[in-house]
């Protein structure tokens, strides 16, 4: 993806980008982000570029960065507790973290 695509991207998106890095951060050891590595005109990190072009507000940058990946983890790990055909669907949390994009404020939770 070019940065001219990245700037196209709807807002709900860019909150998927900037979710799947914060998510992957942890681990990346060979690789900056999705854009692999830094070059003259990109970071190597979409969420940066996102940041820096103000694609997205940055506190609602930081938000995401803080709360979604720990909430993510915090579904996956109760999702894994529950039978297979009793357990919830990993729709209902991009849900509730897609509600953002309308505005609603809704701040990220476990799932109970």
């Amino acid at each position: 993806m070019k940065p001219e695509e990245v700037r196209a991207l709807p807002a709900w998106c860019l909150r998927l980008i900037v979710l799947v890095e914060a998510r992957a951060a942890p681990r990346l050891k060979t690789v900056e982000g999705l854009w692999r590595r830094a070059t003259k005109t990109r970071p190597g990190r979409m969420t940066d570029f996102i940041r820096r072009e103000g694609l997205l507000p940055p506190d609602e940058v930081d938000a995401i960065i803080l709360d979604a990946p720990r909430s993510l983890i915090l579904f996956q790990e109760a999702a894994a507790m529950v039978p297979l055909e009793d357990r919830p669907a990993f729709a209902s949390w991009l849900e509730r973290f897609r509600a953002r994009d309308v505005g609603t404020g809704v701040p990220m939770r476990p799932a109970t």
